[in-house]
């Protein structure tokens, strides 16, 4: 590319894409493990029918987060 083709709106658009793709990546990373450490913490309480609800019930897991200091 010479100097004359480049586009500043192009590549900060670019930039943004790459940074947004990145930041799904790591939230998914800290989702990830703020469900794992929920989980483990449910089962080891022997709450078995917590740890189901919570799986599919994003409300639910949310309260338990706050609940036990997750989130």
């Amino acid at each position: 590319m010479c100097i004359t083709e480049y586009n500043e709106s192009e590549t900060m658009l670019m930039f943004k894409e790459e940074g947004r793709k990145e930041g799904q990546i790591e939230g998914r990373k800290e989702a990830e493990a703020m469900f794992g450490k929920l989980m483990s913490l449910l089962l080891a309480k022997g709450l078995t029918e917590d740890a189901k609800k919570a799986s599919v019930d994003k409300d639910f897991r949310i309260a338990l987060y706050k609940e036990y200091g997750i989130l």
